[in-house]
């Protein structure tokens, strides 16, 4: 088992709280250590010590691998699939001219924003693009290359499997690549400055906040809520509660803010 020592730890989660806005509290570190382990294990530095080194050195490769190991996270298609139906509803109430602009933020391997986008389709609305983001350089070519396993699959509505997945063995799907035409995916950190030439109508940015602590809450919702139009919606993971919201932002649902 991988040796870190209490400085270790700490240099590590300094930086990950720093660059990514990550709190890591010392009751998470069993689990960081078993993160570190598998990627000492993949060559990228031969101990804890080079890693912490490099770290040190402000060596930016480093920090994009630290980056990778610690934001993988599981996901799956339709997770939470009621705010799929409350985005849905918000747009055929508001009766959009332009066409509808989304973030899915942090993005993971792209099962938000092609449930978002097979949601809408299946609704009749196809005027929308979806940004598509995350600060994991991993997880977004995972995503590109549009193949799931069957266990992401299993609270696909049948339907939209038939429709849009084809089977390319006995346990992994290619999704339909013409969906990915409604997308662009990009490498961003929340915990940067972020301005979009547009406005969005809608963000996702779905338990993502559970990592960060309030500081760094407070500066990806700030972030979300620049680029968020008046009246858009703003959608976290069941499990998130805004603790200290921003004034201009109004509960109007399950884990759903409204711009106000």
């Amino acid at each position: 088992m991988l040796s870190i020592t209490e400085q270790q730890f700490e240099l590590i989660t300094s930086v990950v709280y720093q660059k990514l806005g990550i709190y890591i509290a010392t009751d998470k570190y069993e689990r960081l250590q078993y993160k570190l382990e598998n990627m000492i294990h993949r060559g990228f530095c031969s101990n804890i010590d080079e890693l912490c080194e490099q770290l040190i050195a402000g060596d930016n490769q480093c920090l994009l691998e630290l980056t990778d190991c610690i934001t993988t996270c599981h996901t799956f298609f339709f997770r939470e699939k009621e705010h799929f139906d409350d985005l849905i509803a918000d747009i055929q109430k508001s009766h959009h001219s332009d066409p509808i602009y989304i973030w899915s933020a942090a993005c993971s391997t792209g099962e938000e924003p092609y449930s978002i986008v097979m949601s809408l389709l299946n609704s009749g609305i196809s005027d929308f693009h979806v940004v598509a983001s995350d600060v994991n350089r991993d997880v977004l070519s995972c995503f590109n290359e549009g193949v799931y396993h069957q266990n992401r699959l299993l609270q696909t509505p049948v339907p939209f499997v038939r429709k849009y997945f084809e089977r390319k063995d006995d346990s992994f799907w290619q999704i339909d690549k013409n969906l990915r035409k409604y997308i662009s995916i990009k490498k961003l950190n929340l915990m940067e400055q972020i301005i979009f030439p547009r406005q969005f109508d809608a963000v996702f940015c779905r338990n993502v906040f559970i990592y960060f602590n309030d500081e760094s809450r407070a500066v990806a919702l700030r972030t979300i809520v620049d680029n968020l139009r008046k009246g858009g919606l703003l959608f976290i993971g069941h499990a998130e509660v805004l603790f200290t919201q921003p004034q201009n932002l109004k509960k109007i649902g399950n884990s759903v803010y409204c711009k106000i």
